[in-house]
């Protein structure tokens, strides 16, 4: 399969922000893609497989973030990030 890039911006709307519960969420979803993934806020970029690191760029409600990916199965993963991030993370 060919690697392929993807990214989406989306803002953050639950009422917390990303805090650790909405983290993990991501974490945990991201982890079971292939495809290399980052969250970027405010030009800063982290790991999207890392609880810690998602938690460093201090996501609030109003925040946007830059989901992106690299590999076989990107465009998947940025979706399905995106479609948690736009749900509140199950939250409301």
């Amino acid at each position: 399969m060919k690697e392929t890039t993807a990214e989406e911006e989306v803002e953050i709307t639950n009422k917390i922000g990303l805090h650790i519960r909405p983290a993990s969420i991501i974490v945990e979803a991201a982890q079971k893609f292939k495809s290399k993934i980052w969250i970027e806020k405010d030009g800063q970029k982290v790991d999207g497989k890392s609880v810690t690191s998602l938690l460093l760029i201090s996501a609030e409600k109003g925040s946007k973030i830059n989901i992106k990916a690299k590999g076989v199965d990107a465009l998947k993963a940025v979706k399905t990030l995106v479609n948690i991030v736009k749900n509140k993370f199950g939250e409301e």
